[in-house]
């Protein structure tokens, strides 16, 4: 899993035009509508510590090294926060730091090709777990995942000369059921 934020910035474009091309009425009993789209985000906003001595990092022509997009009708809500950071640290140690700091939120899912995707404890039968896709970790060294398809919380972390470079990003996605 890479993060895009090119192409989270597309899919706000698109998104932006859909919701003005809806009507959302105010005041009780109406319908709601609410979209928020900055680029101005921390690692606080993803539901974690920064890795200590880290920097945001931006791709080569790139204005902004994060995201941070939401959307809400009565049917659904989606917020998803996305930040790149960079350490000169080993990978080893940012991976540990983001390892124990997910872990707050649950059991932890690793994804790497060294560790045939190993939880720290095995979900029960009734959660909503998470997978570790079939691309992943693609081009990153580990991709560490917690909670549910739903609520979830992502650290991509990838050597990069002699330091390292992550991302950090939670999705949070309410359907009506959840009202």
């Amino acid at each position: 899993m890479k993060v895009h934020i090119a192409g989270i910035r597309l899919f706000v474009a698109v998104l932006s035009l859909s919701a003005a091309a809806c009507g959302a009425s105010e005041g009780p009993g109406g319908r709601e509508l609410s979209l928020k789209v900055t680029d101005k985000t921390t690692a606080r906003a993803v539901g974690l510590p920064a890795y200590p001595g880290s920097k945001l990092y931006k791709d080569h022509g790139e204005d902004s090294s994060g995201a941070d997009i939401g959307i809400s009708t009565p049917l659904f809500g989606l917020n998803v926060v996305a930040l790149k950071m960079e350490s000169s640290d080993e990978p080893e140690s940012v991976a540990a730091f983001y390892h124990k700091a997910l872990s707050k939120y649950g059991d932890v899912l690793e994804c790497s090709d060294a560790s045939d995707r190993k939880r720290t404890r095995e979900p029960s039968a009734d959660t909503d777990g998470l997978t570790c896709d079939a691309d992943e970790p693609g081009p990153h060294a580990v991709v560490y995942k917690v909670g549910t398809e739903n609520n979830q919380r992502i650290v991509a972390i990838d050597s990069h000369g002699s330091g390292t470079r992550f991302s950090l990003v939670h999705v949070d996605i309410r359907d009506d059921s959840e009202r």
